[in-house]
């Protein structure tokens, strides 16, 4: 006798078959009675086991035993001839199918009825997501054709020491194409963090909405310069020009040069002869003085309270002043060097405090290498732009933000001096202008990490606080472990009265940070759940070294209800006669002037109304 007909006696098949419907019709049972009984999930995991773990069983069952009347026995006992097989198979045909008519019809009752009550229901959470995620203020567009990203240029050279001149190649190429009108250039923020990535010039393209990218390389020796670039379209990955240059190093202006204006060309942008005379101006004819420049911008870009990043900033000043020096014409050289000296008497950013000259001593450095900066100006924007700071510096606001704004109508992608008229619109209560101000970053949305973080330190300034904290939120999408974001947008949802979400914001920094957390961080938080205790100990811990101290002092102090026991600390920045110190705190809404005759005597040249103190509503009780 063959197996197949034993197993056909046996009724194994029928038993399998028998099964496998009833097994399904227990899961189905198993997924529709678990979520209304509230039972555990591993409850269908585990019923799933047992069903597959009893199907040999039964096949073994099956084989083995036979259903008689007198009960189950063993196949061996049971005499062949008698018809009790067939019985037994009738009474399975039966069960089979029963359990195929129930199994039809769930699966009619599922696939008729319960799916599209279902696919309702999945349409209207995600149109509540998409409208949940939809950044109020702006929405994501395709780039624009006229629009690229400059990446870090590669340094290639044999002792890979040449890093500081492929970023200066590549943040000059990108300097010069600011300057043109109609050319969207993401920042160097922004495509700097692509130094070293892995990712493909059209994942970056996306990632900082621009329609090109450009990526080279370098390699530099005392004679020889090699550069290669090419210019991708984002899009698709093909390379839409490329360029290589091997000469000799006192070529290295012209090499700049010529691959600016060889890509705005390439983009097709509307540049007359003075448009191109003004991109292209580097501002020295001196090889020795623009290494200098080059090696001096790469280290002023450094940020942060880290022994290194000080330092960075303080040797790249030197190497200013003697670019300066090589070349007394050099604009660039000039106004940077004067960044540095105005940067010392801010006192809430964190690269200031690294010279022992008095604020006065520093002011007439500033105004020597400001002035040597107008004398040298290359066009009406570098003036505009030496008039604006100088205005600044001297607390004319409002003459400082028409020049600010006259400024960025030529070059409107500057984002710096945007980030310093949103604020000198703040301190001259004109935060309409503020606001007008900050479109450009909404518009260019949060794919663009220098627009997102610029927006992230001022927007809740100039705009509801609501509206800010979206924006940024959206923003934390694409950098959900950027520390300033985070920063940033866990004060602004705080401004919001959204406590929660700033907590978790706060967990997330204290995880990425590790040890070096924020104090300032630290005194919102606690204040904001009510532990004046916890806020109380964090202002006695805090460092009386640190940069920025006076300023951190003053916002904890505030929260803390204390702020005239701090009246004291801030009126010796009055004495030193530079109040441009103390009105950096004019851009906080907490702050009221009226104990400071300084400050109040420049509210009342410029005609400045300031609006009574907007406490925090985090505030310690």
């Amino acid at each position: 006798m063959s197996i197949f007909h034993e197993l056909k006696r046996r009724n194994v098949f029928k038993v399998a078959a028998a099964y496998v419907i009833v097994g399904w019709l227990i899961m189905q049972a198993g997924e529709v009675m678990g979520p209304a009984l509230h039972l555990p999930d591993w409850i269908n995991s585990a019923l799933a086991f047992f069903l597959i773990l009893g199907f040999p069983l039964a096949m073994f069952f099956a084989w083995a035993f036979e259903l008689t009347p007198d009960g189950i026995k063993k196949d061996k006992g049971v005499d062949q001839d008698q018809p009790i097989a067939n019985e037994t198979g009738v009474i399975l045909n039966r069960t089979i199918i029963i359990a195929l008519v129930l199994a039809l019809a769930y699966f009619s009752f599922d696939k008729f009825i319960l799916d599209p009550k279902r696919d309702a229901e999945l349409l209207q959470t995600e149109a509540a997501q998409t409208e949940d995620i939809t950044d109020p203020v702006v929405e994501d567009k395709a780039p624009d054709s006229k629009s690229i990203a400059v990446l870090p240029f590669v340094d290639l050279s044999q002792q890979a020491d040449q890093e500081w001149f492929a970023d200066g190649l590549a943040e000059e190429i990108l300097n010069a194409l600011v300057r043109v009108p109609d050319l969207l250039v993401a920042s160097r923020t922004s495509s700097f963090r692509y130094r070293d990535s892995a990712q493909s010039a059209q994942e970056i393209g996306r990632e900082l909405g621009v329609a090109h990218v450009l990526e080279g390389s370098v390699r530099s020796s005392a004679e020889r310069i090699r550069v290669t670039a090419q210019l991708i379209r984002a899009n698709d990955g093909f390379h839409v020009w490329s360029q290589n240059y091997d000469r000799e190093t006192a070529e290295i202006i012209g090499i700049q040069e010529d691959l600016a204006r060889k890509i705005a060309a390439v983009l097709q942008t509307s540049l007359d002869a003075e448009a191109l005379a003004h991109m292209l101006r580097v501002g020295t004819h001196s090889v020795p003085a623009y290494q200098e420049y080059l090696i001096g911008l790469k280290g002023s870009q450094e940020r942060g309270s880290s022994t290194r990043a000080r330092e960075e900033v303080k040797d790249a000043y030197a190497h200013f002043e003697r670019a300066r020096s090589i070349d007394p014409t050099f604009f660039s050289a000039h106004i940077e060097a004067a960044k540095f000296w105005q940067t010392q008497l801010s006192i809430n950013l964190t690269v200031a405090g690294l010279t022992t000259f008095s604020p006065l001593e520093i002011l007439t450095r500033y105004h020597e290498r400001i002035s040597a900066a107008r004398q040298n100006s290359r066009s009406e924007a570098d003036r505009l732009l030496v008039m604006a700071s100088q205005a600044e510096v001297d607390l004319r606001l409002n003459e400082a933000l028409d020049l600010y704004e006259k400024y960025l109508q030529e070059r409107p992608n500057d984002d710096n001096v945007r980030y310093s008229a949103i604020y000198t619109s703040v301190r001259a209560n004109q935060v309409a202008r503020g606001r007008n101000l900050i479109e450009p970053w909404l518009k260019r949305g949060t794919d663009d990490y220098n627009a997102a973080s610029s927006f992230a330190s001022s927007g809740y300034l100039v705009m509801e606080p609501n509206e800010a904290a979206d924006y940024s939120m959206r923003a934390l999408r694409n950098w959900p472990d950027d520390l300033n974001l985070l920063y940033q947008t866990h004060r602004t949802l705080l401004w919001a009265g959204r406590n929660r979400e700033a907590s978790e914001l706060a967990a997330r920094y204290r995880v990425i940070s590790r040890d070096s957390t924020s104090p300032l961080l630290e005194m919102r938080e606690a204040c904001a759940s009510g532990n004046r205790d916890a806020a109380e100990r964090i202002l006695l811990g805090i460092d009386p070294d640190m940069p920025n101290f006076v300023s951190n002092f003053w916002l904890m102090n505030n929260l803390l209800g204390n702020e005239q026991a701090v009246i004291g600390h801030l009126r010796l920045l009055e004495t030193d006669g530079v109040p441009y110190q103390l009105a950096a705190l004019l851009a906080y809404k907490q702050f009221d002037p009226k104990p400071f005759p300084s400050i109040m005597a420049v509210l009342e040249r410029e005609g400045i109304v300031r609006p009574p103190p907007d406490l925090p509503p985090f505030a310690c009780p």
